[in-house]
């Protein structure tokens, strides 16, 4: 078969013949009809990411929508290495979630990962309240805007958008009750009033800036800190008073930190929203062929480059 092939951690996959996945007892082979290229995708086959593997050469590919034999659509991940899903066929056993006949499966391969990311950390990780105030640290990014979309559809009784491009923010505004910019300024004093819950995808000096500041505005309510991506940096100082003197619970969101069957659970809600158009990034389509030079395109803000044989 085909598909985007890596040989050398950090350099793009390159489109070659691979050997066929061959499914044994309990496994199934199905057609590949789109694959998202993810930041964790990226990363994996970067050899960057905790939960990537150093066997190669590897098909990278997280996650994607495929098709059954009886032509039905399918949403697939958790491929055994060396393969993923940007290839023409894969073999599934556990994660193969049935989608709606009449879905766009190019939509679906953009929007459920991300769509994924901030709803499972207000579900499972933050415990999102109906009537809390969500801030969102990074909302500019596809991840980061359907956390927004999420954290509306969970109740959130409102939900601020943080990033750092102009028009993204000017685009997330139509999902958010507030939008903060984050510039050469204080910017953290355009926060007003205290925050429930904090989305992070970015970490670093935003983290490092917000952090304290939310802290010190607890007033005896709990401020919980999603730790989801590392837009910003993989790292970040953070003075011990700050948890010594509030009531701040930093906790992380993302592969291990939550039983798989907590997530499984979670995913067929999150693609009912998508398929409803609620939770949605707008695709960024290209052919599996033309993976080399897509793999560092540069795309516009809540976009979600999108691959298929």
């Amino acid at each position: 078969m085909k598909a985007a092939v890596v040989h050398h951690p950090g350099q793009p996959p390159t489109y070659r013949d691979f050997s066929d996945p061959v499914p044994v007892e309990g496994e199934e082979l199905v057609e590949v009809v789109a694959a998202g290229l993810h930041q964790i995708t990226r990363a994996q086959a970067a050899g960057e990411h905790y939960a990537g593997h150093s066997e190669l050469p590897m098909i990278p590919g997280v996650d994607g929508v495929a098709r059954r034999s009886d032509g039905s659509l399918i949403y697939i991940g958790g491929l055994k290495p060396p393969y993923g899903t940007f290839a023409e066929r894969a073999t599934v056993s556990g994660m193969a979630l049935r989608l709606p006949d009449d879905c766009d499966p190019v939509v679906m391969a953009a929007s459920l990962n991300p769509g994924s990311s901030g709803w499972m950390a207000l579900r499972l990780r933050a415990d999102l309240q109906p009537g809390q105030t969500v801030a969102v640290l990074g909302a500019t990014g596809a991840a980061g805007r359907t956390a927004v979309q999420a954290a509306k559809l969970l109740k959130a009784a409102q939900v601020i958008a943080i990033g750092r491009s102009e028009s993204g923010l000017a685009e997330v505004a139509e999902d958010a009750d507030a939008t903060v910019r984050i510039d050469g300024t204080d910017w953290t004093r355009q926060l007003a009033g205290p925050v429930d819950v904090v989305l992070d995808y970015l970490w670093g000096r935003p983290a490092e800036q917000l952090l304290p500041v939310l802290a010190g505005s607890t007033e005896g309510r709990r401020l919980t800190w999603v730790q989801i991506g590392t837009m910003a940096a993989r790292s970040m100082q953070l003075p011990a008073e700050v948890l010594r003197s509030s009531d701040v619970h930093l906790v992380g969101s993302g592969i291990g930190s939550t039983a798989m069957r907590d997530i499984a659970a979670e995913i067929p809600a999150v693609i009912e929203h998508i398929a409803a158009g609620r939770i949605l990034v707008e695709p960024v389509v290209r052919r599996l062929s033309d993976v080399e030079r897509a793999w560092n395109e540069p795309v516009e803000p809540g976009r979600r480059l999108v691959l298929v044989p």
